[in-house]
């Protein structure tokens, strides 16, 4: 691994304890950049942890997710890539990249950190943009010169709603996928600006009447502005899955049902509302060769987000396929 970084710092995370923030600074495409690393830190002997990926406009807030899996007896970390969450800095724009293979750089560096800290095995689990790059990072290390015997297995890959496929039915995306590619070629620099707050976002927090309390400066309610070029990005990953094949054991979870077209919140409410998720298991079948699906009746995009029993049925999901990978805590 060529690769390298520096560590800035170790604190309590903004989580409180027993989350620990760690953060590190490596070489980015125009400048320095900073990826954080949360870490649960109550379980430290475990040979076996999950790592957790956020999806766009997002940052690691779950806090309940990782209390899941330290019960499993499985460690927990999760990752605040560049310019997300944490990792957020004056001297870059949030969320931009020039390329997602930049992010690998971000899932190389808390792979490496899980090593030292004594993990040998590992299970990504990724929600939506996350879960394109997990898949995109895993199918680049499937080069044998890609691999590093410093770094953990990886055992298993969990995709939470992932963002495989452009938000459109499997008809209409495949009338419009090539003028989509070409306008945003044209346009690098057009960014789109959300002028009212999404449906989605309105079932998700606090001020809104939701059940969650996370920062609306990280994960903003309009959304950041939707660079063409980062647009651009998620489409030539999407097309390179699509002529890939991953053999890694792969679960993806995923609601029952698109509401992405609905008008009010309780029929978003429904299910996705951000995807098409007859799209999304498409992209899934030609890319992964081991796959299972797990469909959550009710499922929010980000399931975890979803209300309860809703999410103990998408965790239920999990904690099975783990058992039938036998990725269990290690003793």
């Amino acid at each position: 691994m060529t690769l390298s970084w520096q560590h800035l710092h170790s604190k309590t995370d903004l989580l409180g304890e027993p989350f620990m923030a760690h953060t590190f600074r490596h070489a980015g495409a125009a400048n320095d950049v900073d990826t954080t690393l949360i870490e649960y830190a109550k379980q430290s002997a475990g040979k076996r942890a999950i790592l957790y990926l956020h999806g766009y406009t997002d940052y690691f807030f779950q806090k309940p997710l990782a209390l899941h899996f330290d019960q499993l007896g499985l460690r927990f970390f999760a990752i605040d890539m560049q310019g997300y969450g944490r990792s957020i800095r004056p001297n870059s724009l949030p969320n931009w990249c020039e390329t997602l293979d930049h992010y690998f750089d971000d899932i190389d560096i808390a792979l490496a950190e899980l090593y030292r800290r004594g993990v040998e095995e590992v299970v990504i689990l990724a929600h939506s943009t996350g879960g394109l790059i997990a898949s995109s990072f895993l199918a680049a290390r499937q080069q044998p010169d890609q691999v590093s015997d410093a770094l953990p297995r990886i055992k298993g890959l969990i995709l939470n709603s992932p963002f495989l496929a452009l938000p459109f039915p499997p008809k209409v995306l495949k009338r419009l996928s090539w003028p989509i590619r070409i306008v945003v070629s044209l346009l690098p620099f057009h960014s789109l600006h959300a002028k009212k707050i999404s449906l989605y976002a309105k079932t998700l927090h606090t001020v809104f009447g939701g059940e969650w309390d996370y920062r609306l400066d990280w994960k903003p309610a309009h959304g950041f502005p939707l660079s063409f070029h980062w647009l651009k990005q998620i489409i030539l990953k999407q097309r390179a899955l699509q002529h890939t094949r991953i053999d890694l054991p792969t679960l993806m979870c995923h609601s029952a049902i698109t509401t992405k077209e609905a008008l009010g919140i309780e029929d978003i409410r429904k299910g996705d509302g951000v995807l098409n998720v007859d799209s999304m298991k498409l992209a899934a079948q030609r890319t992964f060769s081991d796959l299972t699906c797990a469909s959550i009746e009710g499922g929010y995009h980000d399931l975890f987000l979803s209300p309860q029993p809703v999410r103990a049925n998408y965790l239920a999901a999990i904690d099975q396929w783990l058992l039938d990978q036998s990725f269990s805590a290690d003793h």
